[in-house]
């Protein structure tokens, strides 16, 4: 009876110890780096981190959520990762870093047709109202620099209207921080130019370069395949190749479904 009972047990266990090596990625909706289709997930990012989960073989499934969720999701719960996130001094010690997945450059746009404004410093820019995503790194960035949820700072829980409110709202809002190809895409899927935008402040100082990372309650054994994984990628030329096929995608201003 004892031994029945015991095989039961563990017959019972034995489909939580196999689903507990399955990794959960969250992440947003993030054109060209992850794009949610109904053919399933999509974009740069994700074909890089479906190949380097692929060469690790480790078992995963990617859910789109809010950034805000995704990023509370990472930092509380066994066995997540999250991508496209960037890596700051803050944020070092909060997740495990697996490695980094496209590098961008970042500034503060405007309407080209506001020519009533005019940036020289981050300093500057607290004249007017700017448009960040909740919990983005350029959320917590320009806090760190002063910056006042009402006041300078208007916080939307998603980047999918930031370049619409600029447009729409161009009454309460002066400014968006986005890097360049976020921006181009954005322009692109609302069916407008990205010419219509200008750059005027480079921040040097903002790393927007976008991460692969795990929570601290993921084994650090699946995080040391991932990074030998990524790192294979790109020895071997795979992750060049993600990189080529997508840029050229980009450069022939073909849509993505």
């Amino acid at each position: 009876m004892g031994l029945r009972r015991s095989w039961s047990l563990i017959a019972c266990c034995l489909p939580l110890v196999c689903s507990a090596t399955d990794i959960r990625i969250v992440t947003e909706h993030l054109p060209p780096y992850q794009i949610n289709t109904a053919a399933g997930p999509r974009g740069f990012a994700t074909e890089v981190v479906q190949q380097l989960f692929k060469e690790a073989d480790q078992p995963y499934q990617i859910e789109f959520q809010s950034w805000s969720r995704a990023y509370q999701l990472a930092l509380r719960d066994a066995d997540v990762c999250i991508y496209s996130i960037s890596k700051s001094e803050e944020r070092q010690r909060l997740f495990q870093w697996v490695g980094a997945l496209s590098y961008n450059i970042t500034g503060i746009y405007a309407l080209k047709n506001r020519t009533d404004i005019t940036l020289t410093s981050l300093e500057d820019a607290r004249k007017y109202r700017i448009a960040v995503t909740r919990d983005d790194i350029t959320h917590h960035y320009l806090l760190q620099h002063g910056f006042r949820e009402g006041k300078e700072l208007y916080v939307l829980d998603t980047v999918d209207s930031m370049l619409q409110v600029l447009v729409n709202r161009s009454q309460e809002i002066d400014l968006v921080l986005v890097n360049d190809t976020i921006l181009k895409y954005r322009a692109h899927e609302a069916g407008m130019s990205d010419k219509q935008f200008s750059r005027l402040l480079d921040l040097p100082d903002l790393p927007l370069d976008f991460h692969l990372a795990c929570s601290l309650k993921t084994s650090p054994n699946v995080v040391a395949k991932l990074r030998n994984a990524l790192t294979q990628l790109k020895r071997d030329g795979r992750y060049q190749k993600i990189v080529g096929d997508w840029s050229e995608q980009f450069k022939n201003n073909v849509g993505v479904p």
